[in-house]
């Protein structure tokens, strides 16, 4: 019975002390900013990126819009196939 407080006791001390320190490490503030400033230096337009057009595009190059679908219909042409794991690597390379 004695141990069993003692034990309690202990494991209360315990999350305690972890819980403190936790609580004491706060976050920087500027964290995040750095990928925040990645993606925004990728968008051409930053002013479109925050107010986008309405209205949909309504065309485009007949060729590339016709490969795309093409492309997109034919990629897996067998179903085994693509339930296959991928191989990813120099094994991969020796295999084909």
């Amino acid at each position: 019975m004695h141990w069993t407080i003692i034990a309690r006791m202990a494991t209360a001390i315990a999350a305690t002390m972890l819980l403190v320190g936790c609580a004491q490490h706060a976050s920087q503030p500027q964290f995040g900013d750095s990928v925040r400033h990645m993606t925004e230096q990728q968008i051409y337009d930053l002013d479109t990126a925050y107010n986008p057009d309405p209205n949909p595009v309504l065309g485009g190059e007949v060729d590339r819009l016709n490969n795309v679908v093409d492309s997109h219909r034919n990629s897996v042409s067998d179903p085994a196939e693509a339930s296959r794991a991928p191989v990813i690597g120099m094994r991969g390379q020796a295999q084909q």
